[in-house]
């Protein structure tokens, strides 16, 4: 079954990435931190495994944390699978076949970021009038409409300064989490063997509250780049130069990191994977190779919405 999953913040939101505070005294720890605009893949595909194992009554919940009961551990890795995410092998996730990448919607009006090349027609190797003053990367487009916004018209930036408990002269911060304006939700398409319904669920590393609604759709992000060029419906992974793959490309990267399984004996227990960059959704190539498209064409990034692209046809 296919579904549509919308995800309404209830609350200021904070989706980390490397920047975050860390422990007092910690070399990495920052005082300065800043959420990303949207989860992590990776994010949404823990919070809906969890959620499958909440709503088939697998995952026991009690003051001293949450867990799955030795008798139920067979039926849990039937239903979702019992690895953490890997990277680079292909991945058995139970009744959970794939999710699309996270994009914005409003009243039923989808919206995906994508760089404003087209207010800068390229032409020889430049964009023709393009002001580098503009800001032309945080830019949004209708799939439903003919419209494009800008961030500040979708995301409300939320402050907060203060100071930690028992830090000294390490003890201020300052954090920005975001809001979403004007009914705009978070959405991506789910599909997945088991029924699952509308609930509240927990995301983000300030465990923010989202109400989740289910609802059956066939859709899919169905862009086409009018003038064929190759655009990132998702956040991205590369191993090849992209200086030597395309003709042009204006991308940006953002740093991405996982949690990996690690056995000692018997006993599992998690750690962090070495930081990797991604090209960020929304980045355009003009010309790819077909070496670059290979590359992007990894079906286990693809089945939890990573490496997704379109490229369209030029008109």
């Amino acid at each position: 079954m296919r579904y549509i999953v919308t995800l309404k913040p209830l609350e200021p939101f904070f989706f980390g990435g490397d920047r975050t505070f860390g422990a007092l005294g910690d070399e990495n720890s920052n005082y300065l931190v800043h959420s990303r605009p949207f989860p992590q893949q990776t994010a949404l595909l823990g919070m809906i495994r969890k959620e499958i194992l909440i709503q088939k009554g697998l995952l026991t919940k009690k003051r001293r944390g949450e867990w799955i009961d030795d008798y139920n551990k067979s039926k849990a890795k039937n239903l979702v699978g019992d690895t953490k995410f890997a990277f680079n092998k292909e991945q058995n996730f139970g009744v959970l076949k794939n999710i699309s990448p996270v994009f914005l919607i409003k009243n039923g009006e989808r919206f995906i970021k994508k760089v404003d090349i087209d207010s800068y027609p390229y032409q020889d190797g430049i964009l023709k009038d393009y002001n580098p003053k503009e800001d032309i990367y945080n830019n949004f487009i209708s799939l439903d409409g003919n419209r494009t916004l800008k961030f500040d018209n979708i995301f409300k930036s939320v402050e907060q300064i203060g100071i930690k408990k028992g830090g000294g002269d390490n003890a201020f911060f300052k954090k920005t989490s975001y809001l979403l304006k004007d009914d705009f939700e978070f959405a991506f398409y789910l599909e997945s063997d088991f029924e699952l319904k509308s609930s509240y669920v927990i995301l983000g590393a300030e465990t923010s509250m989202f109400k989740m609604e289910i609802t059956p759709s066939s859709k899919e992000l169905n862009y086409q780049d009018k003038n064929g060029y190759l655009t990132l419906l998702s956040d991205a992974y590369i191993d090849i130069s992209i200086k030597e793959n395309c003709t042009f490309a204006i991308t940006s990267e953002i740093s991405f990191r996982y949690l990996e399984n690690e056995f000692n004996g018997q006993h599992r227990k998690f750690k962090k994977s070495k930081n990797i960059f991604l090209y960020e959704k929304g980045s355009v190539f003009i010309e790819p190779s077909q070496e670059l498209i290979n590359n992007l064409n990894n079906k286990n990034l693809q089945k939890i919405g990573l490496n997704i692209y379109t490229k369209g046809e030029k008109q």
